[in-house]
């Protein structure tokens, strides 16, 4: 049986679930620094090829973001069910 959310908790859920988001983007711009000065110290190395890899790697953040933020057409149909 569903439990009915008073306001109060409601608004905490939010809260928490904006602070677990804005968390995970402050923390992937650190992992980001680091992923791509060690890139950069490769480029020698592996060439144009590591231009390549660090787009493919921000494209699946950025998927999960959005997925995250429930912005994905899939998770807004499942929400209007």
């Amino acid at each position: 049986m569903p439990r009915d959310y008073g306001i109060s908790e409601v608004r905490n859920q939010l809260i928490a679930n904006a602070t677990s988001i804005d968390y995970a983007a402050r923390l992937w711009q650190v992992f980001h620094a680091v992923i791509s000065g060690a890139l950069d110290e490769m480029k020698m190395l592996l060439g144009d090829i590591v231009a390549e890899v660090m787009k493919a790697i921000e494209q699946h953040v950025q998927r999960f973001f959005v997925q995250a933020l429930q912005l994905d057409a899939r998770t807004l149909r499942l929400e209007a069910i």
